[in-house]
């Protein structure tokens, strides 16, 4: 297992930071939308007959040298959802993703590290 996890979209050098501290959460749902109308009552519209695979990776003191690293990636190399890239884990296994969020939460929580959590979601 490696000790550091890696963000590739392909024109640029890759972003390698460490390992999260919790590694690959793993979430799998249906593709579908869930709204609650008045009084109550819920629906919900199935998108596919698939699931998506989403991950939240969290960092309880990520260095803030890899953080402005993984920032700058998020923000203006991916461009938040707007660019696939390649998620390679821990294990070497790698995903085509999207940032779906979360690194708008960072906190600092010493001299030089933050608490982060992004979400990322595999493209099928």
């Amino acid at each position: 297992m490696a000790d550091t996890i890696t963000f590739n979209d392909g024109s640029n050098p890759a972003v390698t930071i460490p390992v999260p501290d919790y590694p690959s959460d793993q979430l799998i749902s249906l593709q579908q939308n869930v709204q609650v109308a008045m009084g109550g009552r819920v629906t919900s519209v199935t998108n596919g007959s698939g699931t998506l695979t989403r991950w939240a990776l969290r960092w309880n003191s990520l260095p803030t040298a890899n953080y402005n690293t993984l920032k700058t990636f998020l923000y203006t190399t991916v461009a938040g959802a707007t660019t696939q890239f390649t998620y390679t884990d821990e294990n070497s296994s790698n995903y085509t993703v999207k940032y779906i969020g979360g690194l708008e939460t960072a906190s600092l929580v010493d001299f030089n590290s933050f608490e982060v959590e992004i979400l990322l979601a595999e493209i099928p």
